[in-house]
């Protein structure tokens, strides 16, 4: 799992929820439906990134909440919106295919990912992370994360309308490198991540400890409806670039 290609966009990388139609009209209110009520629990932010989610957690009432994030510059720009507008959060650097520290190791009763499971290159980065948050979690907890659709078009028009485009190749296999491209701060950026069947994520969950593994649905949101129309959004809940899971340790 590799951090230089997110090192170049923490200066920029917030600008993509402006670019990202779904991000906030189909992930965020899902996602926060699912992760539920929040307040008094101690919460893991895996792949943080510049604390987008972090702090929506924090500021819904969450206690204890950390980030752990592979990019050093990712984390410099997380850990200066603490700085500027401080709410308690916490934020490491740290490979989250490589364990955890002891001290956050049983610590939490909720880990997050979103758009981090498909970083994993291989097998064993995948069984890495998955252990991670087991590791991470108290006996009842849950890991709500999000990972890149096996299913997706080979089409790389498919996802512009939403404001990204993802190039797959046409013969994919388990652990097959693809590349999204979309607009930060006016720049082009380009990433790659891998492609997993549902049920290696599921098996990968399971095999680190996990009891069950389910698979939600997105929803967009009213207001998504009212701006844009039921009918620009049929694509993406048809084939959905990412999809959402939720583990029960």
């Amino acid at each position: 799992m590799s951090s230089t290609q997110y090192d170049k966009t923490a200066e920029i990388y917030d600008d993509s929820l402006n670019v990202l139609t779904y991000a906030a009209h189909v992930e965020e209110p899902t996602y926060t439906a699912v992760i539920g009520d929040v307040r008094g629990l101690d919460v893991l932010d895996l792949g943080a990134g510049t604390g987008i989610w972090t702090r929506r957690i924090k500021q819904a009432g969450a206690n204890r909440v950390v980030g752990l994030e592979i990019s050093p510059p990712m984390v410099d720009t997380a850990r200066a919106k603490e700085t500027d507008e401080p709410l308690g959060v916490t934020y490491h650097v740290a490979d989250a295919t490589k364990g955890l520290a002891d001290d956050l190791k049983g610590a939490f009763d909720v880990v997050t990912g979103i758009n981090v499971l498909h970083y994993s290159s291989t097998r064993a980065e995948l069984a890495g992370m998955c252990s991670t948050a087991r590791d991470a979690l108290r006996s009842g907890g849950r890991f709500i994360a999000t990972c890149a659709n096996w299913d997706m078009p080979d089409d790389p028009e498919y996802y512009v309308p939403f404001g990204v485009s993802c190039t797959v190749p046409a013969n994919r296999q388990e652990g097959t490198r693809a590349e999204v491209a979309t607009t930060m701060g006016g720049q082009r950026i380009t990433l790659d991540f891998f492609l997993w069947r549902p049920e290696t994520y599921a098996d990968s969950l399971r095999a680190a400890g996990f009891r069950e593994v389910r698979w939600h649905q997105w929803q967009v949101s009213p207001e998504g409806i009212d701006k844009f129309g039921a009918e620009y959004w049929q694509p993406f809940v048809d084939i959905p670039s990412i999809r959402l899971l939720e583990a029960l340790a």
